[in-house]
């Protein structure tokens, strides 16, 4: 308990900064989602409550920096309408999905859809924001910084429980037995590490290993480089010790993303980098594949083109056989749902994991040509947004970079929606969304600030000084 009560002092602290600066107070909201996972592992019970610790800070920086987040939500609706006009469209079926979740769980089960609700209109003000929190664009570098080392120090935790080590605090959350995946000829023991899932570990290993490739890529020279180049190879690592073949491929994906938008940028010291980057996680993948139990995590990362379809495609097709045009509405496929629900709501609970299955479900056919719709925006919006050169303040670097981050996260989205029931993960994501669009901007940002620090300098005197 001991260990619960400084967690929940902590989690308190948090809070407390982020009512004086809130910006300080998401750093901080990020390492409260870290520690959540084990001190809920060690705590009595396992309470699930305590897996949305970083949901209370989060509504703590939410009120601090109220003001700021309304200039810049009007902000942002003045310069990206498009998308603006599309979320609209999109909270108009929400409540529609909500009404027909009360109706497929009756009134005593209204907390299921109105966990869903919450889950869905949380990441909103997440986005904002990213785009109020990136003023200059060396603060995303900073974040970059620490989040890795945050999920570094916490990505220990896996190579301990492969070598089962005894510690409530790592393993899958409330299973005690381990956490299998059986292919034919192979089991895989999925490694949680510190975190509660192995889809959670494996996600945050992907974003390590993109953050070390993004860093790496940026140092100017060697000395600096190969600290980003080892950070990518433990993230990567990571990865596979997962057992997930989706973190493995959620890299591919954002590497396909990036170096699509930048390749034509490419200097010589960047494909330099990307070598040694390729050396570095061959040499993963071969010291990985040379141990007898370890390889099963090297052969059990293949997969097949109708491995690849099917989870993509979500469950979308039988979704809309089982459940119809109009869905079962929210809470039906909503990870976590179960904790509120009594024997009879959680029969009714859907078996989507893929994204597409679940908005089908959720939302419907209509809420889900809805959410397309606003994504066919968003993805314009934010492909002109990263093919744009280095102008002051902001290089095409970070822009690609970013929109790497978030393509492999939608897509990560739409093969299993379910990782995403976890509050850091999501939050994040639809942060990284705000810093991108944020990107657009911070010429104008920079330009402003020079001038207010021009205006705030003293002025020659007009007249002659007298004694």
């Amino acid at each position: 308990m001991t260990v619960t009560v400084l967690f929940v002092a902590f989690m308190l602290l948090s809070a407390a900064i982020a009512l004086v600066d809130w910006r300080r107070g998401w750093l901080l909201a990020l390492l409260v989602g870290v520690l959540a996972d084990p001190v809920r592992k060690l705590t009595p019970g396992t309470p699930v409550a305590m897996s949305l610790s970083i949901v209370a800070v989060y509504l703590v920086i939410i009120f601090s920096a109220q003001k700021t987040l309304q200039t810049h939500a009007r902000e942002f609706s003045l310069r990206f309408s498009n998308l603006f006009g599309g979320l609209t469209v999109v909270l108009f079926f929400l409540f529609l999905a909500a009404v027909n979740g009360l109706f497929t769980f009756g009134l005593e089960g209204w907390k299921a859809p109105a966990l869903g609700l919450f889950l869905y209109c949380a990441p909103i003000p997440a986005v904002i924001l990213g785009y109020a929190y990136l003023q200059r664009e060396e603060q995303i570098y900073d974040l970059f910084r620490f989040y890795a080392i945050v999920t570094s120090i916490a990505m220990i935790g896996t190579p301990l429980e492969y070598f089962n080590l005894p510690w409530r605090a790592l393993g899958t959350v409330a299973l005690s037995e381990g956490n299998y995946r059986m292919i034919t000829g192979l089991t895989i023991r999925l490694l949680s590490g510190f975190y509660r899932a192995p889809d959670i570990m494996g996600l945050h290993a992907a974003i390590l290993t993109m953050i070390g490739l993004i860093m790496a890529l940026r140092s100017r020279s060697f000395r600096t480089a190969w600290v980003w180049m080892l950070v990518t190879g433990w993230g990567f690592l990571n990865c596979l010790l997962s057992g997930r073949r989706k973190a493995i491929y959620m890299i591919v994906v954002f590497l396909a993303a990036f170096l699509w938008r930048y390749f034509r940028r490419l200097s010589a010291v960047h494909v330099i980098s990307f070598v040694a980057l390729g050396l570095l996680t061959m040499f993963v993948i071969s010291r990985v594949s040379a141990g007898e139990e370890s390889s099963a995590y090297t052969q059990g990362a293949a997969t097949t083109q109708d491995e690849i379809y099917s989870r993509l495609e979500g469950g979308l097709s039988g979704t809309v056989e089982q459940s119809g045009i109009m869905g079962a509405g929210l809470g039906t496929a909503t990870q976590g749902a179960y904790h509120v629900l009594n024997e009879s709501g959680v029969a009714r609970l859907g078996w989507q994991e893929g994204g597409l299955g679940k908005l089908a479900v959720e939302l419907g056919v209509p809420g889900l040509i809805a959410v397309g719709m606003l994504g066919a925006a968003m993805v314009m919006t934010i492909l002109k947004i990263s093919a744009h050169p280095d102008v002051p303040g902001s290089t095409q670097l970070t822009r690609a970079a970013l929109f790497g981050i978030v393509v492999a996260n939608v897509v990560e989205f739409m093969a299993s929606a379910q990782a995403y029931s976890d509050a850091l993960l999501t939050l994040l994501a639809a942060f990284f969304v705000g810093c991108l669009f944020a990107t657009a901007s911070l010429d104008e940002r920079l330009a402003e600030a020079t001038a207010t620090e021009s205006s705030a300098l003293p002025r020659p005197l007009t007249s002659p000084v007298t004694p």
